[in-house]
């Protein structure tokens, strides 16, 4: 509810206010009450209800931006008005608060002899300035019976023009209702340098504000983390009372060159302070008492609720190139200020088991660029892709500490873990710097396994078996061949041995087959297992709305399916080197493949989302290409 402005009671005869308290008091209730029964009896004749005249105002022709003032048309002689309802000015936000009328009763004589009646309707819009200048209110049409009226035009001037600084962000303004600003630490950085930023807005405490939605920071070339839960706090600047909303994050510039960062702007619906109307001079309330600021503030008017846009200045960032020269071979992007401290377990293994090799980087900076350390030498050994898990100290992430956990075999017997390498680029002192984990003294037992030899010896042959012991067979005349004897066949050794070898043959046959078949069964069922997780990984892909650790994970996993189709090994034991050399890839859809698995083992944990962010599309395209092609080439 919006107060209403009273009815108006005026007369020609003036009678100072002191005098109310004397006995002209009755004769003035007196003149009053007969003009208004004679006005009764006469049913208003005296009314100038044709004489319509409009008119426009201002409460106020100097305001300050967000600062909110009364404009009016003023409508007199004639109730019913058709005015409009939005009046469109640049750099200006008019809203319709509503209509008011007033009638105004003049008196001639002590009975009624000349006075009238004017009735005026007041409709009131509640004007808030957005920007500095000089604005005009053009002339506005009101409908009146079917005949259209003129207003005049009115003027406005505002104040409150945005002022910066360098590094200090822009925005600040001792005559704004509400503003926004940047701060940065320095107006200058290199590429993949992670800067702490902060957007403060500033709200008048008068101001009844709610925010809608967290800032939009306009980043050029610019990666920008995500922004954390807003402070809130009360400050005064330049004799103003504001409420400061806090919000933190960081960037890290992608490009070199001159970049803009902002503006930013910010939603919130919010009532304004409004300038009252200029108080008539001769009226009551010109005494002193009414003057004082209490009653200002007391009883000030508040514009209806409305959006405001809280916007902040854009400033300029001077973004430095990597120098190219005494560039290390293990550097890999990462900026700021890194320590890298290693370990190894067990102590003791046996030749094949492996070890596990724990890498801890910690400092400052866009921990998203920092990947696992090098090995300098890795002969004698087989490792497989690393874990990495980020731990942040900061509210924006980009301090705390990233720890990656390497799996190694040794092949060979080895007397300390491998050694580790990693370069980062330190910003303060404008130089790479190279960190080096030294192995960890270690036992490996066991010795290598021999390749199986030629046999060494043939086979004896078999002694000749002597003779059996047997009757002595005369000789007869009448034999008619040799090996006749009186032995029947079906006792005869040789007979059984020459006829069971076919029927072994036949079973050792059908043995086989059916051992193949079922191997191959299993190896079908396997498959089929295998395609089936392979179909969930690409449905996972597929999503709009995918995370962008989701993604990666999903797409590794699609591919070492694929691979274990092909190759028969278990999917879990294969690495991204091992993956692309299962099919017959060109070299850049090798790299390709590695790079993704390598970006798999990064975005899960690291940084301060820690790939729950949704994927971009131009990523999950990337990464649809990349299985897409892996699958069309062909077996290696």
């Amino acid at each position: 509810m919006y107060p209403l402005k009273a009815s108006v009671i005026t007369t020609n005869r003036i009678i100072k206010t002191g005098d109310l308290m004397r006995p002209h008091r009755s004769l003035f209730q007196a003149e009053i009450l007969a003009a208004i029964l004679c006005l009764c009896l006469t049913g208003g004749m005296a009314a100038r209800a044709g004489d319509v005249r409009v008119g426009a105002a201002i409460a106020d022709d100097t305001a300050d931006v967000g600062q909110a003032v009364d404009f009016t048309i003023t409508v007199d002689g004639e109730t019913d008005a058709n005015v409009p309802e939005n009046i469109n000015v640049d750099g200006l936000t008019i809203t319709y608060v509503g209509p008011n009328t007033q009638t105004q009763i003049s008196f001639g004589s002590a009975f009624g002899s000349g006075s009238h009646i004017q009735r005026s309707v007041i409709h009131t819009y509640s004007v808030v300035p957005q920007r500095a200048g000089e604005f005009v209110i053009p002339p506005q049409q009101v409908e009146v019976d079917g005949k259209i009226y003129a207003t005049q035009a009115v003027s406005l001037k505002v104040g409150g023009t945005a002022s910066s600084g360098a590094g200090s962000g822009a925005g600040e303004d001792t005559g704004k209702l509400f503003y926004a600003e940047f701060v940065l630490p320095q107006d200058s950085a290199y590429i993949g340098e992670a800067l702490p930023i902060e957007v403060r807005l500033y709200v008048d405490s008068r101001v009844r504000a709610q925010l809608e939605d967290l800032p939009e920071i306009t980043a050029e070339g610019c990666t920008v983390q995500k922004v954390d839960k807003p402070s809130q706090s009360e400050v005064t600047r330049n004799g103003r009372d504001y409420v400061m909303v806090t919000y933190k994050t960081a960037i890290t510039p992608a490009t070199a060159g001159k970049l803009t960062l902002g503006p930013v702007t910010v939603l919130a619906e919010a009532q304004l302070p409004q300038v009252r109307p200029r108080r008539r001079a001769g009226g009551p309330f010109d005494d002193p008492m009414f003057q004082n600021p209490f009653f200002d503030d007391a009883f000030r008017m508040m514009s209806p609720p409305q959006q405001i846009k809280i916007r902040g200045e854009p400033v300029e960032l001077t973004v430095k190139p990597l120098p190219a020269e005494g560039q290390p071979r293990s550097f890999a992007g990462a900026v700021g200020n890194f320590s890298l401290t290693t370990s190894a377990a067990p102590a003791t293994v046996k030749l094949g088991d492996p070890i596990t090799i724990t890498a801890k980087i910690a400092g400052s900076g866009d921990f998203d660029r920092v990947t696992a350390p090098q090995i300098v030498d890795a002969s004698g050994w087989k490792t497989y892709p690393p874990s990495a898990k980020f731990e942040g100290d900061d509210d924006v992430g980009i301090s705390g500490a990233k720890t990656f956990q390497v799996a190694a075999i040794p092949e060979a017997k080895k007397t300390q873990s491998p050694t580790l390498e990693w370069s980062y680029f330190d910003p303060l002192q404008e130089k790479y710097v190279t960190l080096t984990g030294n192995g960890e003294p270690i036992t490996v037992e066991g010795v290598p396994q021999a390749a199986a030899g030629p046999v060494a010896a043939q086979q004896a042959p078999a002694a000749a078996p002597s003779p059996a012991t047997a009757d002595i067979l005369y000789i007869r005349a009448d034999s008619t061949g040799w090996g006749r004897t009186f032995e029947p066949l079906y006792e005869n050794r040789l007979f059984w041995a020459v006829q069971g070898g076919p029927l072994l043959a036949l079973l050792a046959f059908v043995g086989l087959q059916v051992a193949r078949k079922r191997a191959a069964d299993e190896q079908a069922r396997r498959r089929a297992q295998l395609r089936k997780q392979k179909e969930a990984a690409l449905a996972t892909m597929q999503h709009r709305d995918v995370p962008e650790g989701a993604l990666y994970q999903a797409a590794a996993r699609a591919l070492r399916l694929e691979a274990a189709i092909q190759t028969g090994r278990a999917p879990e034991t294969l690495d991204g080197t091992e993956v692309a050399g299962a099919r017959a890839l060109d070299e850049p859809m090798a790299e390709r493949v590695r790079r993704l698995f390598d970006r798999q083992a990064e975005v899960l944990y690291a940084g301060a989302a820690g790939g729950k962010s949704p994927a971009s599309p131009q990523a999950r395209l990337d990464v649809l290409e990349t299985v897409k092609g892996y699958e069309n080439a062909n077996p290696a």
